[in-house]
């Protein structure tokens, strides 16, 4: 491994008996690129790489300014960390045309990253990528032919007028799907058009209100109730009190979930690593339902008892499912001031600029104290 250098490629001579000079692209390439000169062997010397026929200053000198401008790239492509990402066709491209700030060959195309992107996704979520996939599919062809860089602005218009008989909500998820995908391109590196980051995905505010009155949800803590009652309650109070864990990622917890007293788990959602820690009052809930290799054994099959567990909480309150535990324990947060930045982590949201999140790991210690605030004020204690 070297850097480039010149040399005459021998190997087959032009009819006049002239061989044509290459550039030797060295760090382990085996990469050779034409300069468009072509000379005698008597007119080469091989080893200072220079011309030594008739012309060679104006020869030699374009020979060296084009050595230069390939060393120049190399070193411009390691800074940016792409050299060794790319193919032997991509580092050619961008050799030969130094205009070009990403490749446009061998490159991944909308489809391929459709594809990346629902493959990380799980439930509901993956079926909504999808649907997206599919509706795309309808508007431009196959999605395997489209590259990034070619959904520019008209592309993305067209497409929302196309959906113009959708209702707003509908049009809202597909485009924040579409550019979601693109985001995940860019920031693994592939060319996209920025277009994508002027089109409005904004829904409209029709969200139903899922907070349980805190008055309601201390009735619900106090109710004598025996049997699977007492159980369906606990399942809710448990989720409430594991800041609204989601009820998927609840069933899945195994006894190694635990793990100093916190526990750890990756929400089924989004993939993101959790840990929460166990307030005694939830400890307590655990310790009523010990299972054999899961956390908890509510004794009955995991889709009946929340079918079961959400009939028994409509009773209680008109609608009311386990999925109310992650937005009452948002609004309670609200109620008692605490910063939306440590309520939008404590859920797992995005909180603050997304470069400033990559390198700042926010303290556990603030997520611990928003929800025993949020306990506390639930249980009315000081």
């Amino acid at each position: 491994m070297g850097k480039s250098a010149l040399r005459l490629d021998t190997r087959r001579a032009l009819k006049d008996g002239t061989y044509p000079v290459q550039i030797k692209v060295g760090y382990g390439t085996n990469l050779y690129l034409s300069t468009g000169i072509y000379l005698a062997p008597s007119d080469w010397n091989a080893k200072l790489q220079v011309c030594i026929g008739p012309g060679s200053r104006k020869i030699n000198n374009i020979l060296g300014m084009l050595l230069l401008s390939i060393n120049n790239r190399i070193v411009e492509l390691m800074e940016r960390g792409v050299f060794t990402t790319l193919t032997k066709d991509q580092l050619r491209q961008m050799l030969t045309n130094l205009k070009l700030n990403a490749p446009t060959v061998d490159v991944p195309s909308l489809g391929d990253y459709f594809t990346k992107v629902i493959e990380l996704k799980t439930g509901s979520t993956r079926t909504s990528y999808d649907q997206t996939r599919r509706r795309l599919s309808e508007y431009c062809g196959d999605l395997d032919k489209v590259k990034l860089s070619d959904v520019n602005y008209t592309f993305l218009e067209g497409w929302q007028k196309q959906m113009s008989g959708y209702k707003r909500n509908t049009v809202s998820r597909r485009m924040k799907d579409l550019k979601a995908v693109i985001r995940y391109a860019y920031e693994s590196g592939v060319e996209v058009n920025p277009a994508y980051l002027k089109i409005d995905s904004s829904a409209e505010d029709d969200t139903p209100l899922r907070s349980l009155p805190v008055e309601t949800m201390r009735q619900l803590m106090d109710m004598d109730l025996t049997g699977k009652k007492a159980m369906y309650r606990d399942a809710f109070i448990l989720s409430f009190m594991l800041i609204g864990i989601n009820p998927a990622d609840l069933k899945k917890l195994t006894k190694d979930s635990m793990v100093n007293g916190r526990i750890q788990y990756k929400r089924s959602k989004t993939g993101k690593n959790y840990t929460i820690k166990v307030e005694p009052e939830a400890q307590a809930i655990i310790d009523r339902y010990p299972g054999k290799n899961l956390l908890l054994n509510y004794a009955e099959d995991y889709k009946c008892f929340e079918q079961n567990c959400n009939n028994f909480l409509s009773s209680v309150k008109d609608g009311l499912t386990l999925y109310w535990a992650r937005y009452s324990w948002a609004n309670y947060a609200v109620d008692l001031d605490i910063p939306k930045d440590t309520i939008s982590e404590s859920l797992g949201h995005r909180h603050g600029a997304h470069i400033t999140g990559i390198y700042i790991r926010y303290s556990t210690d603030k997520i611990d104290a928003a929800n025993r605030a949020v306990i506390d004020y639930v249980l009315q204690k000081k």
